[in-house]
């Protein structure tokens, strides 16, 4: 049986492998490429609409609730909506 996790932007349930991991690196946001890095981390549809709807929160580190700046998390989404 796989693992569901829900997307912090739209709430979906999806199998784990089907959505990006993104987790807090020395204060930084970064993708965990392996699924596997021990540290708190979120789930996001790798879609345009997903990562717009976190980019429009008001407080994006509030919505997340891992240790990193805005401008960190928006600069990775950004990164990921190209």
């Amino acid at each position: 049986m796989k693992s569901i996790r829900t997307c912090i932007a739209c709430r979906a349930k999806k199998q784990k492998d089907e959505l990006l991991r993104i987790i807090e690196k020395d204060n930084v946001a970064v993708i965990d490429e392996s699924g596997k890095a021990n540290t708190r981390g979120m789930y996001i549809c790798n879609s345009e609409a997903c990562i717009n709807k976190l980019l429009k929160a008001k407080d994006i580190t509030k919505c997340v609730k891992i240790n990193v700046t805005g401008e960190s998390m928006k600069e990775l989404l950004k990164n990921l909506g190209e």
